[in-house]
Order: structure tokens, then sequence, then C-alpha cells
């Protein structure tokens, strides 16, 4: 095999040279297309799963937006006045920063916002709204971070429902300007879902104040004390956005027919020696039971004497027994009486005549 001429050597490794430059450069080519695209790829992954998680937004100054939020409303979110200051924070990254403001919207039932408010981060992550202006009913709010970049992610939104009527209150029972027998009543009724109920006797010691929390059906069911005669009752439903109402019942505390009876033994005194008299009262309660630990008072008049008076209290039995020794009398007529006095102040009297001969 002939020799290759050294020209023609060093020209056939310069065309190898080239050849294997232009490889090169079209391996790196096709790689960085690969390469691309694969990043391509993954960016739009990290784009979707960012669009699907809640929007972070980057500051100029490398500090992280999220949301701000409000602190939670009184009384839970009920109100009877027409308007309102909110309150809530931001993140800490953001406090003290330029250009840095909490944007209110209010949201629309359809779900449209409506800015109502900027306010200024400043050097605490505090932050208080202006007085905002509410709608009869209820009223939702949200706020973002609004940075140089850009705004941040909604916030969980807050309502505010304004109600401006007073809570209806019906009673059940008892009717109004009944009469009761007991020393206390149920007193029943319907009002608003959620309101405090409060019953007042202002004639019962201590006012005899209750209340209750009403639950969802709005029912109440409340006791109070009665005195004797007439009870004024007054029952208040106040609701959560602080409106109330009061109905006025009047209830009479009576035992009923009380009944009393005195027997007086000897009915007939002689004058001539002193005479030993028994008085006995026995007292029942309107059911007709015995009328116990009543109040008892004796008064005995008889010819040529003054009045002679004796108090007690009638037993279990709702009995009371006085005896007493009467002499110096003159012939003639007297009387025996006794009245007995409940614990509620009811009252019943009888009386025997008695003679002196």
């Amino acid at each position: 095999m002939g020799k290759i001429p050294i020209p023609v050597g060093i020209a056939l490794v310069g065309v190898c040279l080239v050849f294997a430059l232009l490889t090169l450069s079209i391996g790196v080519g096709l790689l960085s297309g690969v390469a691309g695209q694969l990043g391509g790829a993954i960016g739009g992954a990290v784009s979707k799963i960012s669009s699907q998680a809640p929007a972070t937004i980057q500051a100029s100054a490398g500090v992280a937006l999220d949301t701000p939020v409000f602190d939670p409303p009184p009384n839970q979110g009920f109100t009877s006045q027409k308007q309102v200051t909110i309150t809530g924070s931001v993140p800490q990254g953001a406090v003290g920063k330029s250009g840095y403001l909490v944007r209110i919207f209010s949201v629309a039932a359809n779900g449209t916002k409506r800015p109502v408010a900027d306010v200024t981060v400043g050097q605490v992550s505090q932050f208080q709204t202006p007085t905002l202006n509410l709608a009869e009913g209820p009223n939702a709010f949200v706020a973002v971070l609004v940075s140089p970049s850009g705004e941040g992610a909604s916030s969980p939104p807050i309502v505010y429902t304004l109600d401006t009527k007073a809570p209806t209150v019906t009673i059940g029972s008892p009717a109004n300007n009944s009469t009761q027998t007991g020393t206390s009543v149920h007193v029943t009724g319907k009002t608003d879902a959620g309101a405090t109920v409060t019953i007042r006797n202002t004639q019962a010691p201590g006012g005899s104040l209750s209340s209750q929390v009403v639950g969802s059906d709005g029912k109440f069911d409340l006791t109070v004390a009665l005195v004797a005669g007439p009870n004024p009752i007054q029952v208040t439903s106040t609701d959560l956005a602080g409106n109330s109402a009061t109905v006025n019942l009047t209830l009479k505390r009576d035992f009923g027919q009380l009944a009393v009876h005195l027997s007086v033994a000897p009915a007939k005194i002689s004058v001539a020696t002193p005479t030993a008299i028994t008085l006995t009262a026995h007292a029942t309660s309107a059911n007709g039971g015995p009328l116990a630990n009543a109040s008892v008072t004796f008064t005995l008049t008889v010819q040529g004497l003054g009045p002679i008076t004796w108090s007690g209290k009638t037993d279990a039995t709702g009995t009371a027994t006085w005896q007493t020794s009467v002499s110096g009398a003159s012939p003639g007529s007297g009387l025996a009486t006794v009245q007995v006095t409940s614990s509620t102040g009811d009252s019943i009297t009888d009386s025997v005549k008695v003679t002196t001969v």
C-alpha cells in the first residue's frame, strides 16, 4: 500500500477535526433542546400546583406575602349598629415594609368583590379598618395584602349581620291576669333563636330574677316566685344583636278559699267563779288540706272586761289552741274571734258568741 503524501494527510486531519466540531455542536444543541423541553414541563407542573394552592407573592424585598387574618367578631358577628370597625393582623414579615397595605373588600351574595377600604401596614402586625357601613342582614368581608409586587390571596371571610329589629316574644302559659295558688309558677313561651330571656317579679323578694338562653327552636321555660296579691311579671328577650323586647304579665297569688273554724269551750261563763276557757282554731288551705305554720291571733271580749289576746302558729294539722281563765266579768254577751294569716299574706277570720251569766 502506498504512502499518503504529507500535504494530503494534513488535509485529511483538518477535515476530521471540522467534522468532529460539527458533531459536538449538533449534540449540544439537541441536548439543550431536550433540557429546555424538560424544564418547561416541570415549570408547567409547578405552575399548575401553585394555581391550586393559596397564592404567595414574593415582594421586592424578598418577604413572602401571606393573607391577613381578621379577629373573630363579637357576638358571633351579630350587631344592631349600622357601622362597624374590623380589626385583624398581617404576617410579621410585612410589618414596617414600605408600600404594603391591607385592602378590604365587601363580598356580595353572588361572590362579587368591591373594595371598601385600604389600611397602610404600620410598625405592628395589627390593623384596624376605618368605619364600614353595614346593610340589613349578613355583610361579608375579605382582606388581601398588597405589596409593590401586587395583591396576595384573599383572607377567610368575616361576616357581620346587621339586625335592627326587636325579637318577638310570645307567652304560652300561664294566661295573663290568671290566679295562681302555688308559691311559684312556670312561664313558658317562644322567642327568637339564640336570644336570652329574662324573667322578673318586681313584687317578690330580690325581684326573683332568672334567665335562660334559648336554643334553635326559640322555646323557653322559666320559673318565677309569687307573693300574695297581684304579681307584675316582666319577660324580656334580648337577641344576639342586642335588640330587646318586653312582655308584661300580671298573675294573682291566692290560696283560693281559705277556711277556719273556731270553737270555744265553754261558750257560757259563770260570773260567780273563775272559769277556764279554751279557744281552738282549725285552718284549711284552698285544696282542703291543713294550713300549717300560719299566724293565729285569738281575741276574747266579755262583758265587764277588756279584750284579751294571744298570738301563735298553727301546727302541722292546721290547729292552734289557746286556754285562759276569766274572772270578774259581768253578765252579758261577749265574743271570741280568731284571725288566721297564711305565709303569703292571705287571711281569714271566724267568731263565736260567748255569754257570761
